[in-house]
């Protein structure tokens, strides 16, 4: 049986082209391999090749050029066991109805505001608000605390300046609010200087608790983008130097000490269950953990992140980092976020944000079991795309680059149902500027998303510029999401993926 599988892993595959944003494989870097353990029984006769292969595999190789070193080091890697079909599905807007539950599944029966832009102060606010100033000027490290721009004394400089515009005989005693009723409305309702069309939302504001927050619902097609997205942060509607006072009740929330485990079961317990409520198709959630946050003194405190991602027919999606931009001149741009939900909650259960993106509609489902390769076919494809990385052309590039691929993860990927169809929109006021716009439907097909960590450097692994990706972010990168029928890279233009930065 391993002569059999060292067999297969010598042959490397020509994978075919399979959409506009999907890059063709090279032949991959020969190198030393060893299969650590084959378990899950033999595939022969199952489309589901990869779900019965191997979960543990070694391997090392270099870059085509010669300046990357990488190494697979998979441990107990765990896929997926299932049969995959492939879907057709449609991003599309949230309804007024779906807004109005998100807000009573995260707020209750809060009542919410139509929200103002920087609105003025009553007085009794400017007073609270004045006398909280006061007291930050009145600190001796103020020069030292950490805020937004808050460096070099533009801190005590800024809040000097708010003392002297903000008086309090100047407030009015009280402000007429409206009750939001949760319709969505052009934008220029809440920024009066907006222009854009065919953009819609709702905007709110409220206090829970002693906690205020902004809730937002987008509906935003506006030059060929298509922004579907809910979210709610902590934040006061009133203005505050550079953000000062809602970084020190987020500062209050946050604890020194590392929530332990029991907290931590607790959130994702609560996560679960507001998930649930939600009712907006079925979710999964894919990452809890602490996040270290650097409070207003430079120490560090803690919050708990949530990700969760979309199960479509049994299967999750694969989450991915969101592309970076959403218009542009090139072709082959996506111009929907990803569907993907995330949350944050202080240690003690408070919310600090939530974001929920892009749902959609399942428009078709294949009747037939997607093919998948083998886990020796993956292996070359991996292989294949990580030959024609340059240690120059990854960010924070340099002559050298070592890495390190430690996770492989199966599930749902995006693609274009017609890359080559696009639209032009004609952008007011940029040179003429034409927006090739790309509103097809997408594909869900069955992928695999490569992880792992990457370090550049100019002479030798050990100097000390060397830069380390997960040392700096705080997590795994995502190399690339790659076709679990032929191996070819899933990536739009605008993708942040490693490899395809890499290559394109």
């Amino acid at each position: 049986m391993k002569r059999k599988i060292a067999l297969l892993l010598g042959i490397l595959l020509t994978f075919q082209l399979c959409s506009c944003g999907v890059k063709e494989p090279e032949p991959a870097a020969e190198g030393e391999n060893t299969i650590v353990e084959i378990s899950r029984g033999e595939a022969d006769g199952d489309v589901n090749k990869l779900a019965a292969s191997a979960v543990a595999y070694t391997d090392s190789f270099k870059s085509a050029d010669g300046t990357v070193d990488i190494e697979i080091n998979l441990e107990d890697t765990q896929l997926y066991e299932g049969g995959f079909q492939t879907l057709q599905i449609t991003p599309r807007p949230f309804t007024e109805e779906e807004v109005q539950r998100i807000k009573n599944v995260l707020f209750g029966d809060a009542v919410f505001y139509e929200h103002i832009f920087c609105r003025e102060h009553t007085r009794a606010e400017l007073e609270e608000q004045r006398a909280f100033w006061q007291a930050l000027l009145e600190r001796e490290d103020l020069d030292a605390l950490h805020c937004v721009l808050g460096m070099d004394g533009e801190l005590r400089n800024t809040i000097e300046r708010f003392l002297e515009k903000y008086k309090i005989e100047a407030a009015p005693e009280t402000i007429e609010r409206t009750v939001c009723d949760f319709t969505f409305k052009p934008i220029s309702y809440y920024y009066h200087d907006a222009e854009e069309e065919d953009w819609y939302s709702i905007m709110a504001a409220s206090e829970v608790g002693g906690v205020p927050y902004i809730f937002s619902a987008t509906n935003n097609t506006n030059n060929g983008v298509r922004i579907f997205s809910v979210s709610a942060w902590l934040s006061y509607e009133t203005v505050s130097p550079l953000g000062i006072r809602a970084e020190v009740l987020k500062d209050e929330l946050l604890c020194v000490d590392k929530p332990d485990q029991e907290q931590i079961d607790a959130i994702k317990e609560k996560a679960e269950k507001m998930i649930a409520e939600l009712d907006i198709g079925q979710w999964q959630i894919n990452l809890c953990e602490c996040e270290e946050d650097i409070g207003l003194e430079w120490e560090t405190r803690y919050n708990v992140k949530i990700t969760a991602v979309p199960v479509v027919n049994g299967i999750p999606m694969l989450r991915q980092v969101q592309p970076y931009y959403l218009r542009g001149t090139e072709e082959a741009i996506q111009n929907c976020y990803y569907p993907d939900m995330e949350l944050s909650f202080a240690p003690d259960g408070t919310l600090l944000n939530f974001t929920l993106n892009t749902p959609v509609d399942i428009l078709e489902v294949s009747s037939e079991k997607s093919r998948m390769m083998s886990f020796a076919e993956l292996v070359g494809g991996i292989k294949t795309q990580f030959s024609r990385i340059s240690a120059t052309e990854i960010y924070h590039g340099n002559r050298y680059a070592d890495a390190v691929v430690n996770d492989i993860e199966l599930g749902y990927a995006m693609m274009p149902v017609n890359a080559g169809e696009s639209e032009l929109i004609q952008l007011p006021g940029i040179n003429g500027d034409q927006l090739v716009v790309n509103n097809t439907d997408f594909l869900l097909v069955p992928a695999v998303a490569v992880y792992g960590n990457y370090r550049t450097y100019q002479t030798r692994p050990e100097e000390e510029s060397a830069f380390d990706y997960r040392q700096v972010s705080g997590e795994d990168a995502l190399f690339a999401v790659l076709n679990a029928a032929n191996g070819s890279m899933i990536a739009p233009v605008n993708s942040t993926m490693i490899l395809d930065r890499a290559g394109s």
